[in-house]
């Protein structure tokens, strides 16, 4: 049995009846679900006979955790390791989207805590073709991690920034609808993470229940009036929860918004129209969420001007037309990002570092492509593709040299059982292996992935 701090066990008292946090605690003894959310792009299912999760049609609960980096259909960006639970968000975004707003409105949408990406990747494959999401992280080493995972899941409408929540609300209302996944005191993980219980203390819940009050009010200015925050934690207390929400309504006029969905009834409410997802209750791990509804008579501060300067840069990188894309340039990197947007807004977005899919660079004339081109699902770049066995296909994974000659010399792009991985340079004798060093895999992989393609 876990022992769980006698404070924490208090605090369930004072938010649970006694058998709620009963069940509660019992399901915290069990081992947590694992869980995949496939990709819409590939019209596959998983080898082994799995359970659909509630929350997401396309999510999978599997019977073992395996080793993810160890498997090239999840480089390839056939499904994404995501928390059941935390697929809610996702179902959130598609309720607004389906009764809010109109088919044909382009929305603009920020994912303020995105790393490492779950729910990132999540909207995305659930929006309309001209909608726009901007995912962002402010620490460095996570937000490389999210900018590999939206690259790898490949469907090129992501912006990913790296600004603390006070630039956006200085920039002004730019977003229809702003996820908060707030970083919290984590009690929600307990059962997935033991260092989540030895961390945990009253004194960290009051340090994230004031962190997560700044970061809400920081970011509100740059919600449109009459967007949508939606605010998440993982934690059961009320303090980073429903006391949360009543200081934002109370300090901003902010509405609660109620949400439907077809299994709502798996979800726990303490106040109306505020959501946890309990463990004994909802498959998954814990979770808080709520959808908060900006004043439409409130008027926000004026923006402030951006600082981006534009660089005269002349480099461009290959000649090609992209149906449905449109292309940009940061400094010596040429990018394309799905639908029609307003170049401007783009490139002055606070922290901006990647506005759309890298192509590639150019360097002494020559075009070097980048690997996030070969993942990006439903374009083609015309390139010459290779296909590697599997021992090739661990090579590359590991960015070593393939001794595989090719047919001709210049850009390739690798695949792995009819798969894009990335690209790499034909040379005479073999490939230059292309693939950005910090998504290398450390050790081997498996030749049977966990999921197929039909």
């Amino acid at each position: 049995m876990t022992v769980f701090p006698a404070a924490f066990l208090d605090q369930l008292s004072d938010v649970f009846d006694t058998s709620t946090k009963e069940a509660l605690l019992s399901s915290l003894n069990i081992p947590s679900l694992v869980s995949i959310r496939l990709n819409p792009f590939f019209n596959g299912e998983t080898t082994e006979k799995a359970k659909t999760t509630p929350q997401n049609e396309r999510g999978r609960f599997l019977k073992e955790r395996p080793l993810f980096t160890a498997d090239p259909a999840f480089h390839a960006g056939m499904y994404y390791p995501q928390e059941a639970n935390s697929m809610w968000i996702g179902a959130v975004f598609s309720f607004l989207r389906e009764s809010k707003f109109q088919t044909e409105d382009s929305l603009f949408v920020l994912d303020l805590c995105a790393a490492p990406g779950g729910k990132t990747t999540d909207i995305s494959s659930r929006m309309m073709p001209n909608d726009l999401l901007v995912a962002n992280e402010v620490i460095s080493t996570r937000n490389s991690i999210l900018f590999e995972n939206v690259s790898k899941w490949g469907l090129g409408n992501t912006i990913i920034t790296k600004a603390d929540a006070h630039r956006f609300g200085e920039a002004g209302p730019l977003f229809d609808m702003v996820f908060c996944d707030a970083p919290c005191s984590g009690e929600g993980m307990f059962r997935k993470d033991n260092d989540a219980i030895s961390e945990w203390s009253l004194d960290n819940v009051l340090l994230c229940t004031q962190r997560q009050q700044r970061i809400v009010f920081d970011v509100w200015n740059s919600l449109k009036p009459g967007g949508f925050l939606i605010y998440s934690t993982c934690t059961f207390n009320r303090s980073e929860n429903e006391d949360n929400v009543r200081d934002f309504c109370n300090q901003t006029g902010a509405q609660l918004v109620p949400f439907e969905h077809p299994k709502k009834e798996l979800l726990f409410e303490l106040e109306p129209n505020q959501y946890r997802c309990l463990p004994h209750l909802t498959p998954g791990e814990g979770l808080f969420f709520c959808i908060l509804q900006k004043p439409l008579d409130k008027v926000p501060a004026p923006a402030k001007k951006s600082s981006f300067k534009k660089k005269n840069n002349k480099k461009k990188g290959p000649s090609m037309v992209f149906n449905g894309y449109q292309s940009l340039i940061k400094g010596d990197e040429t990018y394309i990002l799905k639908g029609n947007h307003d170049e401007d807004i783009i490139l002055g977005l606070p922290g901006l570092v990647h506005p759309g899919t890298p192509v590639g660079s150019v360097y002494s004339g020559k075009w070097k492509p980048h690997s996030a081109i070969a993942l990006l699902k439903g374009v083609d770049f015309n390139i010459p593709t290779i296909t590697l066995d599997n021992i090739a296909c661990m090579q590359y994974l590991k960015r070593e040299f393939i001794a595989k000659k090719p047919d001709k010399q210049g850009p390739v792009i690798v695949l792995w059982n009819g798969h894009r991985l990335g690209v790499a340079n034909a040379v005479k004798n073999g490939l230059n292996n292309l693939l950005p060093m910090e998504w290398r895999v450390r050790g081997d992989f498996h030749a049977q992935s966990i999921v197929e393609h039909k």
